[in-house]
Order: structure tokens, then C-alpha cells, then sequence
């Protein structure tokens, strides 16, 4: 994991391996300084790894962020806060009140940035793959790989699911896919049709059916 800062700006890029995954920490931290940072690696999580592995499953509207300092020590971090209404529960049982804890965010004119982590505006719905809240660097599975903002397609307003990246899914195989940015992203972007992409309901279907199927496996072994 490397940590670098100009001025009052703070960026944090992880080199990730599969055990980030499931919230469990373990990376060495170096201190650095200079202009320069090595890109976000996370590996690309299965379409059943990402739905049986994480806690629970939501699709939830984000109604709320607040950003603060927390000081341990000698140290100094920034946390956001995300309060999120859920308003379908596909996979496993989130807590009555789901607020998200993310490292990173913007108090004043202090500002800590997560590589690799998504971006929540509120208003905006989405679908979440959560794992390790309140324990992990990023409360998501995967980090981006457990985001899916839920996009509207111009004049017919047909709901559809997107990656991360705002890429339109228009396959749960896509997942394992590594996650482009910049000029590549939209590049992708470019070359999807959003008329293709899943619809959120259709995107629930197949984790349920997904967790059931591996459920069934394990009980039948």
C-alpha cells in the first residue's frame, strides 16, 4: 500500500491482493513523497465469488454523506460516512440502518482520496455488494468491483445497471473484467449500448439465483 500527499491533498493507492476482498488487513504501509503514484490493483472478483462472498447485497439510494477527522495517536485520517436507504434487500441481512464507513473524503480543505474505492452522491441508487463495513479499507467487496450505479438510458428513461467505471454490465461475466479508466473507460463506453445492459431487476435475479445455486451445491455435498 502506498500513501502520498501534496499540500493539504492526500491520495492512497493499494496494491491489493485477494484478502482485501473480504475486509481482512494486513499490508505493510510506506510513507512517501513525490508526484508520482503507482495505479490501483485490485483483482476482478467471479460473478458467484462477488455475490456469495460479500455480507449482503442492497440496492439502496444514497440519502446522506459526512465527511470527518478521526485522530489516533499521532495519526490522522479522513472518514465518510454514508447513509444509504435500502430499497430492495437481494442477498443476505443488512442491518436496519445501513450506514457505509469509507476511508477517504473532503473536510474543509483537507481531502483524503482512496485509489480504486467508488464515489457516492447522494440522490444517486445503486447496487451494492458489501463486505467488511466498519472493518475493511472500503465497505464494498472488491472496492469498485462492488459498485453498480443504477443509470437511466436518454429519451426512453430505461433503467439499466453500470459498472464502476459507469460502463453499461451487459453480462455478469463482464465482472471479472478489469475495470478501465480514463480515455480506455470511455472508450468502453462508447462501444456498449445501454439498451443492452442489464435492468437492475434482471441483475437481482442473477445474484439470487447465483447464491441459491451455491447454496443447493453445498447442501447437496
Amino acid at each position: 500500500m502506498i500513501v502520498f500527499f501534496s499540500g493539504n491533498t492526500f491520495l492512497m493507492n493499494f496494491h491489493i491482493s485477494q484478502i482485501l476482498r473480504s475486509g481482512l488487513l494486513g499490508l505493510l504501509l510506506t510513507l512517501i513523497t513525490g508526484p508520482l503514484a503507482q495505479a490501483t490493483t485490485v483483482i476482478p472478483p467471479e460473478f458467484e465469488e462477488l455475490a456469495t462472498r460479500s455480507d449482503y447485497v442492497v440496492r439502496g439510494r444514497v440519502v446522506a454523506t459526512n465527511a470527518e477527522i478521526r485522530i489516533k495517536g499521532s495519526g490522522k485520517k479522513i472518514f465518510t460516512r454514508v447513509e444509504v436507504e435500502v430499497l430492495e434487500v437481494i442477498q443476505g441481512t443488512p442491518p436496519v440502518q445501513l450506514i457505509l464507513e469509507c476511508l477517504g473524503g473532503r473536510v474543509g480543505d483537507e481531502e483524503l482520496i482512496v485509489g480504486g474505492a467508488p464515489s457516492f452522491v447522494v440522490g444517486e441508487e445503486s447496487i451494492l455488494f458489501v463486505s467488511g463495513n466498519g472493518r475493511a479499507l472500503c465497505p464494498l467487496y472488491a472496492m469498485s468491483y462492488g459498485f453498480y450505479p443504477i443509470k437511466d438510458e436518454g429519451a426512453t428513461k430505461r433503467r439499466y445497471v453500470a459498472r464502476g467505471n459507469q460502463v453499461p454490465l451487459e453480462n455478469v461475466a463482464e465482472i471479472a473484467q478489469p475495470l478501465l479508466e480514463g480515455d480506455a473507460a470511455e472508450a468502453q463506453r462508447r462501444g456498449k449500448r445501454a439498451a443492452l445492459a442489464l435492468s437492475p431487476d434482471d441483475f437481482a435475479q442473477k445474484i439470487k439465483s447465483v447464491v441459491r445455486a451455491k447454496s443447493t451445491r453445498a447442501t447437496n455435498n
